[in-house]
């Protein structure tokens, strides 16, 4: 039966490719998307097989863990619509009769109030990780639950996303480039690989494609509805996914909009406007400390899940809570706490034997460690594995101007220079080292052969600060060298098409 759908869905969008207008191109045939789409199925379908088979644990696979979580949100649906769409929208999501599906979930619940005010990372139920539990929920309506066929929608979304790409960039491309920009638009490995998967990167890809298409009409003062309800709808898209995408996008888009008819002009624009988020940044201490809180904030839950431990939530006496950390398992010296009042034990509730070594995270997990008392009566939250390509982070300094910009500068090169390990490592941090080295290999190749002409320079500095500011947030708070592959995605592929829009044929 999963194998008869799974064909069914791929020939409805196989159809679609090759009837719809959308998809016309008079450099592109169909044959060749249509390839293309089904090449990105074939390695969505791939990551299914390798988080199932290669992985120990499925309920911490990112994969796996959203699309389990999604047969309980979407068994609402069944049971009362109300409540589904109150799980979907966010709406009244506190609501007691929800407590049924969410107490069933692995990875939902940890998004509530609750957990998001404990472990330090953003409450808002209508962004992160549900998200992509929301997607599952409602492609259940059409697969009934087999996963395979989550990918092909999920496919067919970023593929979307991926050609309205190309049609934006396409005119600023050199002919000479041409087949280079294809092969960088649809089959670069981390676009291809991530956007693939039933992950948020084929979301972010989808809107972005919304986005960038979007803002170039209305550059061109082509204020049409659709344009107008593309931009916002991709923006709503981008921050319910990743909100920090688009809090980098929509400064840089509001600077790219302001006309400029000269280059000089093009530049003093966007200068000055760096100019002054600098000085509002470093002498403005609550636009400071607000960024660096939340950089903080994410940083500190990233290092939490790929430092590894087991971690248990602490109340005292005046009921306040922290988040604690053990680095082994204690579970062996683990006992359920006695209710002396009505003579019945909490299962929930445990009571951690004296003489173990704790630390109270959000002292940070370098931090000094404390010891258990008899008194030390707590509830399991959750246990990680140590990554194995972990590094250490930079620091995030708050103090002075110069360390941070040091350490943003370490950061920008971290993300632009890991992983480079061809010979050694997982299959995927090979696959990174080799994008890495082919991007070096196209520098060379584009230094040597092609000649520096700068077409759109407006473009081109949109695409240069995206990655920049993307890249420094990601090397301030993803710790694990893997994670790097994935997150810098859609910088790199800006990165990339900026070289190819820039670098032209020489003339003979």
């Amino acid at each position: 039966m999963s194998w008869i759908l799974f064909v069914f869905y791929l020939a409805v969008f196989v159809f679609i490719i090759k009837k719809s207008k959308f998809f016309d191109d008079n450099l592109l045939p169909k044959k060749i998307l249509i390839l293309i789409f089904i090449t990105k199925i074939s390695i969505g379908v791939s990551l299914n097989f390798i988080y199932k088979n290669y992985y120990d644990d499925q309920n911490n696979s990112d994969i796996y863990k959203y699309f389990n979580d999604s047969k309980h949100i979407h068994q609402s649906l069944y049971n009362n619509p109300i409540h589904f769409l109150q799980l979907l929208t966010g709406y009244n999501d506190e609501d007691q009769d929800l407590k049924c599906y969410v107490d069933s979930t692995m990875n939902w619940k940890y998004q509530s109030n609750f957990y998001s005010d404990l472990t330090n990372t953003n409450n808002n139920t209508l962004s992160n990780h549900r998200t992509i539990t929301k997607f599952n929920s409602i492609v259940r309506i059409f697969s009934f639950g087999y996963i395979n066929i989550h990918v092909i929608f999920m496919c067919f979304l970023s593929f979307i996303g991926c050609f309205l790409i190309y049609k934006t960039y396409l005119p600023f491309i050199p002919n000479s480039n041409f087949k280079l920009f294809i092969i960088v638009v649809f089959l670069l490995p981390c676009i291809l690989i991530w956007s693939s998967g039933i992950l948020k990167e084929g979301l972010i890809v989808f809107s972005f494609g919304i986005f960038i298409y979007s803002l170039i009409k209305i550059s061109k003062k082509q204020f049409e509805w659709r344009y107008i309800l593309g931009l916002i709808y991709s923006i709503f898209l981008l921050f319910i996914t990743k909100y920090y995408i688009i809090i980098i996008l929509i400064p840089i888009a509001f600077i790219f909009l302001i006309f400029s008819h000269s280059k000089r002009l093009i530049l003093f624009k966007y200068l000055f406007s760096i100019l002054v988020f600098s000085i509002l940044f470093f002498n403005n201490n609550s636009i400071n400390t607000y960024v660096i809180n939340n950089l903080n904030n994410k940083r500190n839950e990233q290092e939490r899940i790929s430092y590894g431990g087991h971690y248990y939530v602490q109340f005292d006496q005046n009921n306040f809570k922290r988040l604690v950390r053990f680095k082994d398992d204690v579970s062996d010296y683990e006992t359920p706490y006695f209710n002396k009042g009505n003579n019945r034990i909490d299962s929930s509730l445990l009571m951690i034997k004296p003489g173990l070594e704790y630390q109270i995270v959000s002292n940070g997990l370098y931090s000094d460690f404390f010891i258990t008392d008899s008194l030390f009566s707590c509830y399991f939250l959750d246990a990680y594995k140590k990554a194995g390509s972990y590094y250490d982070l930079p620091i995030i300094s708050d103090k002075s101007t110069l360390e941070f910009l040091k350490s943003s500068l370490i950061s920008l090169f971290n993300v632009f220079t890991k992983p480079f390990q061809i010979s050694e490592g997982s299959i995927m941090l090979r696959l990174a080292s080799l994008e890495n080295l082919g991007l070096i290999l196209l520098i060379i190749f584009l230094f040597i052969k092609r000649r520096i002409k700068i077409k759109n320079l407006n473009l081109l500095i949109f695409n240069l600060l995206f990655t920049i500011q993307l890249y420094i947030i990601i090397g301030f708070t993803t710790p694990v060298i893997g994670g790097l592959f994935r997150y810098k995605m859609l910088g790199l592929l800006l990165f990339v098409i900026s070289l190819l829009m820039i670098f032209d044929k020489r003339k003979i």
